[in-house]
């Protein structure tokens, strides 16, 4: 069993669930369910597309009923530290494309004036500042024992993409954005691979130069990049060429993630663990949790995807596994508590040890002191 990292995905953002709001008893309650439950590895995203820590970077914002905030990140720090005496492993997620339009002070090329915005790395000046945004958290937080970037929805053809792809394309012999707008709209064979490495490489690029900030920094730990892919009915494509992220990035892991393990269930294991795992991939699986994610509401029980998450993850050998949600809001976009009362469960407590229990059943854990090797 490759499975040597296990653990939860939550979020301390705000709007992104209720963690924004735990104090440090709610998250020594956490991380002590975690440990006897056999977990051992704790994926907290600290910037979403609101901003989940204190930061002296101007443009980000800064919600002050955010707990890591209004505390000064000594939360966050006392997590570190809980964490470390429990022999709980603790990754940083930066989302570093998606901002606030307002306080990030750059207008979209959608024009859009408020709510938030992916920024890719060809936006003018946007790879500086996805690089002083790591180099900060890298600062503040060196204890962590890895960061994971995530860069998505990035993929858009904006115009001023459009000469930086052509001149791409001519130095690397692929066809130009003219001619790649005009192939026949075929499901079977549409042909985006060109532009599908023309994004790879950006963001590698980008990646570069982070790494290189993070480590001037001092930070030794781990360094993955969320890799996303797209599960419809009928259909699951990679948005990004993993061989040469794989060949461009040595050392770096990559994070794949589905919700919904009722479609395309064998597809989401081939590209989301088998195939990295066959490249040579540091590879981690991100599953649902305690989410009801109500614009995409499961067909079957959230315990049965629970289940087929773990079988998954163990039997094409992920390095890593984290449910997304350990608790329940009152509305937030990831987890209703009503959705989730009207499933079964009391609140979000009762579900995430229920979720836990199922875990640890299902990896055989008899003991639970993080034997996961």
């Amino acid at each position: 069993m490759a499975l040597n990292e296990y653990g939860v995905w939550e979020y301390t953002c705000p709007g992104a669930g209720p963690c924004g709001g735990y104090n440090i008893e709610d998250w020594l309650c956490l991380l002590d369910d975690m440990a006897a439950h056999g977990m051992n590895s704790l994926a907290l995203v600290i910037k979403w597309a609101t901003t989940g820590y204190k930061s002296a970077l101007p443009w980000l914002d800064q919600d002050p009923s955010c707990k890591a905030i209004s505390s000064n990140n000594r939360i966050l720090l006392m997590v570190l530290a809980e964490a470390k005496k429990r022999n709980i492993l603790v990754w940083l997620v930066v989302v570093c494309s998606y901002h606030q339009v307002k306080e990030f002070g750059w207008v979209p090329p959608n024009g859009q004036t408020t709510g938030a915005f992916s920024y890719d790395p060809d936006y003018p000046g946007m790879p500086d500042r996805m690089v002083r945004l790591f180099r900060e958290i890298a600062e503040i937080f060196g204890a962590a024992h890895g960061i994971i970037a995530e860069m998505e929805s990035v993929e858009f053809d904006w115009p001023y993409r459009v000469p930086l792809y052509n001149a791409w394309a001519v130095r690397n012999g692929r066809k130009s954005y003219e001619a790649l707008r005009q192939l026949p709209m075929d499901a079977r064979a549409y042909r985006i691979h060109d532009w599908r490495d023309y994004l790879t490489e950006r963001r590698c690029s980008v990646l570069k130069d982070i790494e290189v900030s993070l480590r001037a920094a001092g930070f030794g730990g781990k360094l993955a990049m969320i890799c996303e892919t797209c599960n419809e009915e009928g259909s699951y494509h990679q948005v990004l060429n993993l061989k040469r992220y794989r060949e461009t990035m040595p050392g770096w892991g990559a994070v794949f993630y589905e919700y919904h393990r009722n479609i395309n269930r064998w597809s989401g294991a081939d590209f989301g663990i088998a195939q990295p795992k066959e490249l040579g991939l540091e590879t981690y699986y991100l599953g649902r949790g305690v989410m009801t994610y109500d614009s995409h509401l499961l067909t079957i029980p959230l315990e049965e995807n629970w289940r087929r998450d773990l079988e998954d993850v163990v039997r094409f050998g992920a390095n890593g596994f984290w449910f997304f949600g350990a608790d329940a809001g009152g509305g937030d976009c990831h987890c209703s508590l009503k959705t989730l009362q009207s499933w079964g469960y009391s609140d979000g407590l009762e579900a995430r040890r229920r979720m836990f229990e199922l875990g640890m059943n299902m990896l055989n854990k008899k003991t639970a002191r993080n034997t996961l090797t």
